[in-house]
């Protein structure tokens, strides 16, 4: 009998009931969206961090990262790739050489880090070609040509064909320098490494550095599937022993956190929302009691209990929750689903977004899981809120309620 009641004393004042359902629907709604809006933009970073920078795994002499010096190689490249290139699991793998020094223009002069590159290979492995805006890609017959970001090309003030000149230390600490033209300008989604990060050939690097053949400081691997990442790790560790592998997680630190942290940040954010719903129930539950005083103080005279009246309080709260909640987890998977396809354009903040290496287009995703983490603390805060007004309808003076105008 108690549900009955409940039930049908929400529909009494249907506007009243009907605000406190909408604030409901739109307070799930808005966690929902904000928490798949956050994901899309970080998971926008990771895929721009994986695909387009570091791949799934790296592999470096354990000196290398250490000592930022390029006499720091893995040996013998050639057969360590072929094996890599071999396995089903790997999409792509390359290897590069790299080094640390200044690049100058004729106006001014700027630190970079050097990569020395396949072309083809890095076509497969990070997309480097798509980046290129201006010039032409890097290509196997010209060993002078050079490779700069836009921000970069912009603070030394230079274009395609200018010519440029690399200033770095071989694998003797020798100083050596090195007179390229720019063959292309590329522009990647984060544009505080187009400013540090240039390419050339590897065999002109290789051949300055005075390398032998088949030495190269980093090797990556790109899987097919990052559910493998474990067991290509492993196995890349037993295939080079000396060498140090990390995955990208390692690589980029703080990548690795913000999944890690990100159910924290679901309980944050859904938590703010929902405090701001409960002072809505709160009062509109207090409003229900305070009207129905008379009403209350006859229930407690002809014999109701007060457990009962609390337990009528609360389930009136409930089924609100009951109702507001679906519908807000509904129209929050709709928005996520729709805009998950075609994505959300925010090309007006692009210039900032890639400074940190975000992309304008933001595609939003949630985990299941988050959907019944919303919906339970949705529910738990709505019957909290209606913990005071219940107490308050205990408070009632049955002889002094029914009296009551």
């Amino acid at each position: 009998m108690m549900f009955q009641i409940a039930w049908r004393n929400i529909w009494r004042n249907k506007s009243r009931s009907l605000v406190v359902i909408s604030s409901i629907v739109i307070g799930v709604w808005a966690g929902i969206f904000i928490l798949s809006f956050s994901w899309g933009l970080y998971q926008n970073n990771i895929n721009e961090t994986i695909f387009k920078q570091l791949s799934h795994i790296q592999i470096h002499n354990p000196k290398f990262n250490v000592e930022n010096d390029s006499k720091y190689t893995l040996s013998p490249t050639d057969t360590i790739m072929t094996q890599l290139q071999a396995d089903d699991r790997i999409a792509s793998v390359s290897n590069r050489i790299i080094s640390n020094g200044m690049i100058s223009s004729p106006t001014t002069a700027s630190g970079v880090k050097i990569y020395g590159i396949d072309p083809l290979a890095e076509v497969k492995q990070i997309g480097l070609d798509n980046n290129v805006k201006k010039g032409a890609y890097l290509s196997a017959g010209k060993e002078n040509a050079i490779l700069i970001g836009e921000k970069l090309a912009k603070k030394l003030k230079i274009k395609p064909k200018s010519k440029v000149v690399l200033t770095f230390t071989n694998v003797k600490s020798e100083i050596v320098s090195g007179a390229f033209r720019v063959a292309g300008v590329y522009r990647s989604k984060n544009i505080s490494l187009d400013e540090v990060n240039v390419y050339v050939l590897k065999t002109q690097l290789r051949k300055l550095l005075e390398l032998k053949p088949t030495e190269s400081n980093e090797i990556a691997i790109l899987l097919k599937d990052e559910s493998q990442l474990d067991a290509v790790k492993k196995y890349s560790a037993d295939l080079v022993p000396d060498g140090k592998v990390e995955d990208w997680k390692e690589l980029s630190p703080e990548l690795g956190m913000i999944i890690e942290s990100f159910n924290l940040y679901t309980y944050i954010l859904t938590g703010i929302i929902l405090l701001a719903l409960t002072f809505g129930i709160i009062n509109t539950m207090l409003m229900s009691v305070l009207e129905r005083i008379r009403e209350l103080g006859m229930l407690m005279a002809i014999g109701l209990n007060k457990r009962k009246i609390f337990i009528m309080i609360m389930l009136e709260t409930f089924y609100l929750t009951l109702v507001g909640s679906p519908l807000g987890l509904l129209l929050g998977w709709v928005t996520v689903s729709v805009f998950g396809n075609i994505g959300i354009d925010i090309s007006m903040f692009s210039e900032g977004l890639s400074s940190y290496g975000f992309s304008s287009m933001i595609y939003p995703a949630l985990d299941n899981q988050n959907y019944f983490i919303i919906a339970f603390m949705c529910l738990i805060t709505s019957l909290l809120s209606a913990i005071y007004p219940a107490l308050k309808a205990l408070r009632l003076n049955p002889s002094e309620a029914i009296r009551k105008i």
